[in-house]
């Protein structure tokens, strides 16, 4: 009987331990989703950067043309 009581009491720590380990899945999963959501809207901030980086660079050369023209 001494063997089947520490058996049962082995079983039920794997039981806690598993409990455990699933519940700090979870957690990772939830933190990777965030993860991905906030790299996906770092990816979007990148590329409206982009896109005004061009803007001014090309507002640049506008501005340069025009001088050469104004100024000849």
């Amino acid at each position: 009987m001494k063997n089947e009581d520490r058996i049962v009491e082995l079983l039920a720590e794997m039981v806690k331990g598993q409990d455990k380990l699933i519940e700090e899945v979870a957690e990772m999963k939830t933190e990777i989703f965030k993860q991905g959501l906030q790299t996906a809207e770092n990816s979007r901030a990148i590329l409206k950067l982009a896109d005004e980086i061009r803007l001014v660079a090309e507002h640049e050369k506008r501005i340069a043309k025009l001088e050469i023209t104004v100024f000849k």
